[in-house]
C-alpha cells in the first residue's frame, strides 16, 4: 500500500502545505527534506509492494513508510484545519488589540508544529538506516520465506496444451464460435483474443481450440506458447522454434533474437498456422514477437490469452476480444457436481441433501470456474457428510484463501501489476456492499474528492477519473453492469472474490474498515486504524471511531445517524446516503476538508447555514431529499462542480439574494425550478454558468424560453440535458409546454430528455447530429413522431413514455432508425398498431412495450436478426406469449426476456 500512499502525501507535502506557508524560521525547510526523502523511498516500492507477503523484513519496511506517510499526511491536514480555525477566530484581529497574547499564541503553535516535524523526521531517519541494517538493500534480489514468491507461484501455473480438465461446463457456444472464426475467418492473419478476469477459463477455453480435430485437419503449423508476467523475448522466440522448427537446445543457444525472428518467419511464411500466446501481460509482449509470425494471407491465426482488453486491441484492432461468461447458477452446480464426482469415483449420483447445500456454496462462488472447481477439491476431502458441508458454506471465502496456490494468489497477481494510481481505486470497491450495483458517476467523484486521481493537463478531472475505471474494467479487475447510450460506463460491480482481496488488502493496510450489522464489538477494536469506514445494515458509527478518519460512507442504515463534527474533523468524504437522518451537526462548516456530501434520500428538510464555510466542497448531492427553499448558502461554495437536487420535489428555485461571484466551475446542475419569472437578475444568474456539462431545468420554461435557449445554446460542453415543463395542477397547457430549442450547436450533447407538452415534434435540425439517447415525457404529440425521429442517425435509444404520444398507430420505416438499440413504449395507452417496415432498426437489440393496447408484436420484428430481448407488460391478453412463440417459431430461441401479464 505504501507505493500508493506515499506519491499522494509527496503531492500534498509539494502544493498544499506549501501554499498554506508555514512561517517557521526552518519548517519550511524540515518539510522539502521529508518531501525529498519520501520521493528516493518511493523509487523502491513498487518491488517491495508485490514481496511484503513473501519476506517479514521487507513487510516491516513497507509497514513502517506507509506508517510515516500517514503521519505526514494527518500532520499536513491537522495543520490545515487549525490555521483555518484560528482564521474563523479572528486572531488576527485580536493581534491589533492584545499583540502579546497572540505573539504568545504563535510561539506555542510553533513550537508544536515543529516537535511534529522533528517526530516524522526522526522516523524517516529510521527507516533509512534499517534499510541497511536488516540486508534489504536490494529487494530486486529472490525474497527468503516459507511461501511462494511471485515468480515461483507463475512457475507453479505454468500451462500446457497437453493437460485437459476432465470437468469443463458452459463452454460449447464459446468453442464452437471461435473455432468458426480461426478457420472459416478472413484470409489474412488475424488475432483472436480470448479476454476475461482471473479464473475465468480462458487457458481451458483455449485449450479445447487448439486440440479440436477442426484445427488439426485445418492447420499445417500449431504450437503453445506460455508467456507469463515476467517473461523474456528471447526465451519465448527459442520456445516457438523449438516447437515450431525443432531446434536443439545448443542451436538455440547461438542464435540472437533477431536471427530467431528471421528464421521463424522464413518457417512459417510457407504455412497456414495458428500460435497460441497464453496469458500476456504486456502490449511490449506483442510488439517483441509480431515479427516472427508473417501474413501470407492463408488464414493463418494468432490466438492470445489476457487478463487485459487493451492488450487485445493492441494486437489487432479489427478482431473483438471474445470474453467467456461467467456460470449461471445452474452450471456452477453442474461444475461442482461432476468434480466431486470424480474425486469420489461415484458411480451414482450424489445423496440428495448435496443438491440443496451445493446450490449455496457456489452461489458464493459467482460463477467463476477456478473457485468452484477449488471449492470441489476441498469437498472432495471432506467427509461426505451435511454437517462437514455445512462448515463449507459458512465459510466458503475464507476456505479460498487458505487455498493460496490455487485461487487467492492468481487473483492477487493482478493486484500487484496495477499501477500504483490505480490500486487505491481498486480496494475502494471494499466500500461498497456485496453485489451492490454502484453507480459509475458517483464512484467516478468519490474517487476524485478522495485525492486518488490526479490533474493531466487541461483534462477535467473527472474525465480522468473515469479512465481509471475504464482501466480497471479493461483488466478485468471490475465488471461492467450497464452503459449508457454513448458507450460510457453507468453501472459497474466487482466480483465478490476480488471484492474479498480488496477487503483483506485494505483492512491490512488500514485503508479501509467494513462494519457489518452483526459485528458490533470486534469492529471497534479494529477502528482506531482505520482511515476510511462503511457501515453496512442498522448501525450508527461508534464513538471510538478514530479521528483521523478521511471517508464515512453508510449503506441502508435505519436508526437515526448522528455525526459529530467533532470526531470526524479530516473528512474528505461524508456519504449518508439514504440514511435515516433528519439534521445535520450546526458545526458542519469546520469540516474544511471536505470534498464530497452526498444526503441523497435523507430526511433531511434544511442545510444548516455554516455550509457556507465549506471552501473545498466539490460534490453536494440532495436528491430525493425535501429541503426547501434554495439554501443561500449553496452558492458561496467556489469549488463546487456537482450539484444535485431532488427530482421527485423540484421545487428549489433561484434565492432572492445572490452574490457577485459564484460557483465558476459549477459542471452539474440537477433539479433546478424556473419560478421566478419576473426577476430581472436570473438571466445575469444563469449567463455566469458557462462550465456545464450536464443540466436538468423544471418548471415554466417557456415563459423565458429565449432567454434560457440563448444560454442553454452557449454551454458547448454540456452533454445531458433535461428540461421538464409537465405542468402543475393550477398551470395551463402553455405553462407546461417544451421549449424549441435549436440544440444543433451542441456537438457534445448525447442525452436529452424532454417533459411537457409539445404541438408537434422539433424539426431534426434542431437535435445535435451526435444526439444517441433520446426520452419523451407526457409530450401529447398527435402526428407519429417515428417519421422524425427515425431520421437521427446516432441515435441508439429511444424512450416514448407516458402520453408522449396520443395517436393509435405507430409506423417504423424501411431505412430507419439505423443505430438504434434500445426502443421502450410504456404508458401509451392509446396505441393499437405498431408497423414495423423491412429493413428498419436493423441493429434493434431492446424492445420493451408496456401498458400499450397492442394486441399483437409486430411481424416486422422478428426478420431483425440482432434482437435479443423483448419484454412485455399489462397488455390485453394472457396468451401473447404464446402466440408469438406459435407464429414465429426457429426464431423464438433468440429472445431471452418475455414477461406477458
Amino acid at each position: 500500500m505504501a507505493e500508493y500512499v506515499v506519491p499522494l502525501v509527496v503531492e500534498k507535502l509539494a502544493s498544499q502545505l506549501m501554499e498554506e506557508a508555514i512561517s517557521l524560521s526552518k519548517g519550511k525547510e524540515h518539510v522539502e527534506w521529508i518531501e525529498a526523502e519520501l520521493r528516493r523511498m518511493q523509487c523502491f516500492l513498487k518491488d517491495a509492494d508485490a514481496k511484503q507477503d513473501k519476506d517479514a523484513r521487507i513487510s516491516n519496511w513497507v509497514v513502517d513508510i506507509r506508517e510515516v506517510a500517514f503521519d505526514a499526511d494527518d500532520f499536513i491536514d491537522t495543520y490545515i484545519y487549525k490555521t483555518n480555525g484560528q482564521r474563523e477566530k479572528g486572531l488576527v484581529m485580536c493581534f491589533k488589540r492584545y499583540s502579546h497574547l497572540f505573539f504568545l499564541c504563535e510561539l506555542v503553535s510553533n513550537f508544536k508544529i515543529n516537535k511534529n516535524i522533528s517526530r516524522i523526521k526522526s522516523k524517516i531517519h529510521e527507516i533509512a538506516d534499517s534499510k541497511l541494517t536488516y540486508g534489504i538493500e536490494n529487494i530486486r534480489q529472490k525474497s527468503e520465506g516459507a511461501t511462494l514468491t511471485v515468480s515461483e507461484l507463475q512457475e507453479r501455473r505454468i500451462s500446457s496444451p497437453h493437460h485437459f480438465e476432465d470437468d469443463i461446463i458452459g463452454l460449447d457456444e464459446d468453442i464452437k464460435r471461435l473455432e468458426s472464426q480461426l478457420i472459416y475467418g478472413q484470409s489474412c492473419r488475424s488475432v483472436l483474443s480470448i479476454i476475461g478476469m482471473a479464473g475465468l477459463g480462458k487457458t481451458t477455453l483455449a485449450k479445447m481450440i487448439y486440440h479440436s480435430n477442426g484445427i488439426k485437419n485445418n492447420f499445417d503449423c500449431c504450437a503453445w506458447i506460455y508467456v507469463s508476467q515476467e517473461y523474456s523475448a528471447e526465451e519465448v522466440l527459442r520456445d516457438l522454434a523449438k516447437k515450431v522448427m525443432g531446434f536443439s537446445k545448443i542451436e538455440l543457444e547461438k542464435m540472437h533474437r533477431e536471427d530467431l525472428v528471421e528464421e521463424i518467419s522464413k518457417f512459417l511464411q510457407r504455412r497456414r498456422y495458428v500460435i497460441v500466446l497464453d496469458d500476456i501481460w504486456k502490449k511490449q509482449v506483442w510488439d517483441n514477437l509480431k515479427d516472427a509470425f508473417p501474413d501470407s494471407k492463408n488464414g493463418s491465426r494468432i490466438m492470445l490469452t489476457t487478463r487485459f482488453k487493451d492488450i487485445a486491441i493492441h494486437a489487432d484492432p479489427r478482431s473483438p476480444p471474445h470474453e467467456p461468461s461467467l456460470l449461471n447458477d445452474e452450471e456452477s452446480w453442474q461444475l461442482l457436481s461432476r468434480k466431486i464426482s470424480l474425486q469420489w469415483n461415484a458411480v451414482t449420483s450424489l445423496p440428495p441433501w448435496t443438491d440443496e447445500l451445493g446450490k449455496k456454496i457456489v452461489k458464493k462462488c459467482g460463477g467463476l470456474p477456478l473457485a468452484i472447481v477449488v471449492l470441489g477439491g476441498l469437498l472432495s476431502r471432506r467427509e461426505a457428510s451435511y454437517n462437514e458441508w455445512l462448515k463449507v458454506l459458512q465459510s466458503v471465502h475464507w476456505q479460498l484463501r487458505q487455498d493460496t496456490i490455487q485461487c487467492a494468489d492468481i487473483l492477487a497477481l493482478s493486484y500487484f501489476d496495477l499501477p500504483f494510481y490505480l490500486k487505491p481505486c481498486f480496494l475502494y470497491f471494499g466500500l461498497f456492499p456485496e453485489d451492490f450495483e454502484i453507480s459509475a458517476s458517483r464512484l467516478i467523484l468519490l474517487w476524485v474528492a478522495e485525492g486518488f486521481v490526479q490533474p493531466r493537463g487541461q483534462e477535467p478531472i473527472e474525465d480522468v477519473s473515469e479512465d481509471y475505471l475504464e482501466e480497471l474494467v479493461g483488466r478485468s479487475m471490475v465488471q461492467v453492469a450497464t452503459r449508457n447510450s454513448n458507450g460510457r460506463i453507468k453501472t459497474c460491480r466487482m466480483h465478490d472474490l476480488l471484492r474479498e482481496l480488496a477487503i483483506a488488502k485494505a483492512t491490512e493496510d488500514r485503508f479501509l474498515h467494513v462494519i457489518h450489522g452483526e459485528s458490533r464489538a470486534g469492529s471497534i477494536r479494529t477502528l482506531s486504524r482505520s482511515r476510511r469506514l462503511a457501515i453496512h445494515f442498522n448501525f450508527p458509527p461508534s464513538k471510538k471511531t478514530t479521528i483521523n478518519l478521511r471517508s464515512l460512507l453508510c449503506f441502508d442504515l435505519n436508526e437515526p445517524v448522528k455525526v459529530q463534527v467533532k470526531r470526524f474533523k479530516l473528512l474528505r468524504v461524508l456519504d449518508l446516503e439514504g440514511s435515516y437522518i433528519s439534521k445535520l451537526d450546526s458545526a458542519i462548516g469546520k469540516l474544511i476538508h471536505l470534498r464530497y456530501l452526498g444526503l441523497r434520500g435523507t430526511w433531511l428538510k434544511n442545510l444548516p447555514r455554516s455550509l457556507r464555510y465549506l471552501s473545498n466542497l466539490e460534490t453536494l448531492d440532495l436528491r430525493s431529499t425535501l429541503i426547501n427553499p434554495f439554501p443561500d448558502e449553496i452558492l458561496r461554495l467556489q469549488q463546487l462542480r456537482h450539484l444535485y437536487f431532488s427530482d421527485v420535489q423540484p421545487m428549489v428555485s433561484i434565492p432572492p439574494t445572490i452574490p457577485s461571484t459564484y460557483l465558476p466551475d459549477l459542471q452539474t446542475l440537477k433539479g433546478l425550478f424556473i419560478s421566478e419569472i419576473s426577476r430581472s437578475d436570473i438571466e445575469d444568474f444563469l449567463s455566469k454558468l458557462t462550465t456545464m456539462r450536464s443540466l436538468s431545468l423544471h418548471g415554466r420554461l417557456c415563459i423565458k424560453k429565449e432567454h434560457l435557449g440563448n444560454w442553454v445554446a452557449k454551454l458547448k460542453s454540456l452533454e445531458c440535458l433535461k428540461l421538464n415543463a409537465t405542468r402543475l395542477m393550477t398551470e395551463d397547457t402553455i405553462h407546461a409546454a417544451v421549449p424549441e430549442w435549436d440544440l444543433s450547436c451542441l456537438t457534445h450533447l448525447y442525452k436529452i430528455h424532454l417533459a411537457g407538452s409539445m404541438q408537434k415534434m422539433f424539426d431534426i435540425q434542431y437535435f445535435p447530429t451526435n444526439l444517441s439517447e433520446l426520452t419523451l415525457t407526457q409530450s401529447w404529440l398527435m402526428e407519429d413522431p417515428m417519421k422524425t425521429l427515425e431520421k437521427l442517425r446516432s441515435l441508439r435509444v429511444l424512450k416514448l413514455k407516458h402520453a408522449a404520444y396520443v395517436g393509435r398507430e405507430i409506423t417504423c420505416s424501411s431505412g430507419g432508425f439505423v443505430q438504434l438499440q434500445l426502443l421502450k413504449l410504456s404508458f401509451m395507452n392509446s396505441v393499437e398498431t405498431f408497423r414495423i417496415e423491412e429493413g428498419a432498426m436493423p441493429n434493434l437489440r431492446e424492445l420493451e412495450i408496456v401498458q400499450c393496447k397492442l394486441k399483437i408484436v409486430p411481424r416486422g420484428l422478428w426478420p431483425v436478426q440482432s434482437l435479443k430481448s423483448v419484454k412485455l407488460g399489462f397488455m390485453p391478453g394472457h396468451d401473447i406469449g404464446l402466440k408469438i412463440q406459435e407464429r414465429e417459431g426457429e426464431n423464438w430461441y433468440r429472445i431471452e426476456h418475455v414477461l406477458p401479464i
